[in-house]
């Protein structure tokens, strides 16, 4: 099994409430593989649209794609 860490920022649209935003991250991560375990580190407003914000998330990953 390979793991390998991930640091990166996602796009928080509006449409998508707080409750639903655990299954959002984690069905953003497993296109990058299987997630053994993930953190949000920062959330800021987006410059470049006002229905968005950025989330940044720091993950590891088991058997990532296109490693």
């Amino acid at each position: 099994m390979k793991l390998k860490k991930v640091d990166f920022d996602l796009d928080w649209p509006v449409s998508i409430k707080i409750f639903n935003l655990r299954k959002f991250i984690i069905a953003n991560l497993m296109k990058k593989g299987r997630v053994i375990r993930w953190a949000i580190v920062d959330i800021k407003d987006s410059v470049d649209s006002c229905n968005a914000r950025k989330i940044r998330i720091k993950a590891v990953l088991a058997n990532p794609i296109n490693s």
